[in-house]
């Protein structure tokens, strides 16, 4: 089930230009409220598409990949793809960014230790999101496009 834990301050550090050409940059200081979950654990209950699941009552968004959704054409292939991966044993999953649209977003390791979304990029049926992951999946990536692995077998365009 859901761990609720107290927002916590975090301090962000806000640069405005001022309008004068080549003056100093003035900065403000805001508290943004971050709530910290704890990891959740267990096997997959659900999987909506290639990047997102349940594990009973949480609902859990794949840190810094984007797969195609479900009723796209790639959508079910990544689907199905992301169910073998998952399936017959439990996932930890540990909060990596902030909610997005009421789903943890969380990096998920299997039993051993294997991250869930580096292996739906390797196998090409995901793409790294360097927008939040900095790059972190880029060289799976590039081995699953020499590879023409899963998605980028098709000559098509990618979803993304």
């Amino acid at each position: 089930s859901a761990v609720t834990v107290p927002a916590v301050p975090v301090t962000v550090r806000m640069v405005t230009p001022t309008i004068e050409p080549k003056a100093a940059m003035t900065s403000q200081v805001i508290a943004v409220p971050v709530a910290l979950a704890g990891p959740v654990a267990g096997s997959v209950t659900r999987v909506v598409d290639g990047d997102t699941f349940w594990i009973g009552r949480d609902k859990i968004r794949l840190w810094g990949i984007d797969a195609p959704e479900a009723s796209t054409p790639n959508g079910p292939v990544a689907t199905r793809y992301l169910v073998a991966v998952v399936a017959n044993h439990p996932l930890t999953c540990r909060q990596a960014g902030p909610p997005s649209h009421d789903r943890m977003v969380a990096r998920c390791l299997d039993p051993w230790g294997r991250d869930i979304g580096e292996i739906m990029v390797a196998a090409g049926w995901a793409l790294d999101w360097p927008a939040f992951s900095r790059g972190h999946y880029r060289l799976a990536q590039e081995r699953a496009a020499a590879l023409r692995a899963g998605a980028h077998a098709q000559d098509a365009p990618l979803w993304r």
